[in-house]
C-alpha cells in the first residue's frame, strides 16, 4: 500500500478521527445497560435493546461497505453516516418505548459501526504509523467511558447522549479537516480491472476462521468476569484485573509497526490463535487464581487488538485493495454472527455442565481455528500497512 500525505491530512486532524470516534462509541454504549436499568427496564428488555446494535450492524453493514466501494465517496458517506448516528442517538435519550429504544439503538450504532472499516483503512493508508493513530482510539474510549459514568452519577443522563451526538459530529468534522479524499468511481473501476478477484478461497476460509475466532473471544469475554468473580470472591477485584488487562492493548497498538509488517499473515493468525489457546487452557485446567489472572492480563486485550490489526492486513492482502471496505464489512458481519452463535451456545453449556467444561469446549474450537489458520494461504504482497512514512514528531 502506498502511503501519501495527499491521502490523509495532518497528524492532529487524523488522530482526532480516532479519539472522537471511540469516545462517541463509549459515551453511548459503555453505560447503556446502567442507563436502561435506571429507566426501570427489565433484564429481558435491556438484553433486547442492547442486542439491537449487533443485529442491525450484522444485517446492514455489508451493504454500506458495498456502497463505500462502489461510489468511492469515503468522506461524504462517512460524514453522512455520523450525522445520522448523532441524530438517532440523541433521539434515543427522549424515548421510553422499548420498541423505539430498540430501533434507535440499532440505527445509531449501525450508522456508527459502518464507519469503522473506513477508519481502519485510513490508519493503514496514512503517512503516519498505524499505532500512533490508532492509539488515540484507546484513549478516546477510556475517556468516553469515564465521562459517561460521571454524567450518569452526577447529571441528567440526557447529557450522556448529547455528548455522544457532539463527539459523533466532531468525528465527521475530523474526516473533513483531515483532508480525506473521495475516490471517483471511474478511477476505482480502472484500478479494479488491474487487481485480483475479491472473494477467493483464502478469503472464504478466513471468514470461517473469523467466525470461530470471534465466537470464542466473544463467549470468553462474556463469561470470564463470572469466572473471576468466583475465583476472587468479589466484583471489585475482578474489575481491577479486567482493567489491568485492557492496559496491555496500548503497547500492542503503539509497537504495531515493529512486527505487523514483518510477520506474514499466516504467522500472525497462528500466533494470535495460540494466545487464545493459552487463555482457554488456563481457564479450563488451571486451579491457580494467580495463573488465571496473569494469563488474562497478559493476553486478553492483546488477542482482541491483534485480531483487529490482523484482519485489516489479511483482508487488504487477499483483496488486493479491491472492494476492501466491502470485504471488511462482510468479515465484520461474520464476526458478529460468530459472537452471537457461540456466546449463546456457551451460555447453555455453562448452565448445564459448568464454566470449566464450557471453557474446555471453547478451547477445542480454538484448536480447530489454529488448524484453519495454518491452512489459509496469505501471500506476502511486499506492502507496508502499519509503518508510516513520516515522523509525527515533526508535525
Amino acid at each position: 500500500m502506498v502511503k501519501s500525505e495527499k491521502t490523509v491530512g495532518g497528524y492532529l486532524c487524523t488522530s482526532m478521527i480516532y479519539f472522537f470516534y471511540f469516545f462517541a462509541m463509549a459515551a453511548f454504549g459503555s453505560m447503556l445497560s446502567v442507563y436502561l436499568a435506571g429507566q426501570e427496564k427489565s433484564a429481558a428488555e435491556i438484553s433486547l435493546i442492547v442486542s439491537a446494535s449487533g443485529l442491525f450492524t450484522m444485517v446492514l453493514q455489508p451493504f454500506v461497505g458495498m456502497l463505500y466501494d462502489r461510489t468511492g465517496l469515503r468522506k461524504k458517506l462517512s460524514i453522512l453516516l455520523l450525522i445520522l448516528s448523532a441524530a438517532t442517538g440523541l433521539l434515543f435519550a427522549f424515548m421510553k418505548s422499548t420498541a423505539l429504544l430498540f430501533l434507535l439503538n440499532g440505527l445509531s450504532m449501525m450508522f456508527l459501526n459502518s464507519v469503522n472499516p473506513v477508519c481502519e483503512q485510513i490508519a493503514a493508508d496514512s503517512p503516519y504509523r498505524y499505532g500512533v493513530l490508532r492509539l488515540w482510539g484507546a484513549v478516546g474510549y477510556a475517556a468516553g467511558t469515564q465521562a459517561a459514568g460521571l454524567i450518569l452519577e452526577h447529571a441528567s443522563p440526557v447529557w450522556c447522549f448529547a455528548l455522544f451526538a457532539a463527539t459523533a459530529l466532531l468525528t465527521g468534522g475530523a474526516f473533513h479537516w483531515a483532508g480525506l479524499r473521495d475516490i471517483p468511481p471511474a478511477a476505482k473501476e480502472a484500478s479494479a480491472r488491474q487487481e485480483k478477484p475479491v472473494f477467493t478461497l483464502p478469503l472464504v476460509l478466513f471468514a470461517v476462521f473469523s467466525f470461530l475466532f470471534s465466537g470464542v473471544t466473544s463467549a470468553s469475554s462474556t463469561y470470564v468476569p463470572i469466572l473471576l468473580q468466583e475465583k476472587l470472591g468479589g466484583t471489585s477485584l475482578a474489575g481491577t484485573v479486567l482493567f489491568l488487562g485492557t492496559l496491555m492493548e496500548i503497547p500492542v497498538i503503539f509497537l504495531s509497526n515493529r512486527f505487523m509488517d514483518r510477520l506474514s499473515g499466516r504467522a500472525l493468525l497462528a500466533l494470535n490463535t495460540l494466545l487464545l489457546i493459552v487463555q482457554g487452557a488456563a481457564y479450563s485446567f488451571s486451579g491457580s487464581t494467580v495463573v488465571i489472572c496473569l494469563v488474562l492480563i497478559l493476553t486478553k486485550s492483546v488477542t482482541t487488538m491483534l485480531a483487529i490489526m490482523v484482519t485489516l492486513k489479511v483482508v487488504m492482502i487477499l483483496t488486493g485493495g479491491r472492494y476492501a471496505t466491502t470485504a471488511l464489512s462482510v468479515i465484520g458481519t461474520v464476526k458478529s454472527l460468530g459472537g452471537v452463535a457461540l456466546t449463546n451456545a456457551a451460555g447453555h453449556m455453562a448452565d448445564t455442565v459448568g464454566l470449566q467444561q464450557m471453557f474446555a469446549a471453547l478451547l477445542g474450537i480454538s484448536v480447530l481455528a489454529l488448524v484453519l489458520a495454518l491452512v489459509i494461504r496469505v501471500p506476502d504482497d511486499g506492502k507496508t500497512y502499519f509503518a508510516g512514512t513520516e515522523d509525527t514528531a515533526q508535525t
